[in-house]
C-alpha cells in the first residue's frame, strides 16, 4: 500500500434512488497526474465513502498514487509539435 499523502481532487453523493455515484472532479488538481500507455491519456483515481457526510458529500474523490514496480513516477510531460517555432 501507498504511504503518500492522499490527493483530493473532488467529491462525490450516492443518491438514494441510483445504485451509482455521482461525482465531481476539480481539473486543476489533476493535471499534474496524467500519464500515458499505449499513445492514450490516463489518470487513476479512487472513490472512497467519507467518514462522516458533510453537506450532503458522501465520498471522496482522490487520485490512486500506486505504479507498479518499474513505472516511470513522472506525470505526462506535452509533446512539443516538430512544426513549431520554438528555437529548441
Amino acid at each position: 500500500m501507498d504511504n503518500q499523502q492522499a490527493i483530493y481532487v473532488g467529491t462525490g453523493t450516492k443518491p438514494d434512488n441510483f445504485s451509482g455515484i455521482n461525482f465531481s472532479v476539480s481539473e486543476s488538481k489533476l493535471r499534474d497526474h496524467w500519464y500515458e500507455y499505449n499513445g492514450e491519456r490516463y489518470v487513476r483515481l479512487t472513490i472512497e465513502p467519507k467518514k462522516e457526510p458533510m453537506y450532503g458529500k458522501t465520498h471522496n474523490v482522490k487520485v490512486n498514487t500506486w505504479k507498479p514496480k518499474g513505472e516511470a513516477s513522472a506525470p505526462v510531460k506535452q509533446a512539443v509539435e516538430e512544426n513549431s517555432d520554438l528555437p529548441f
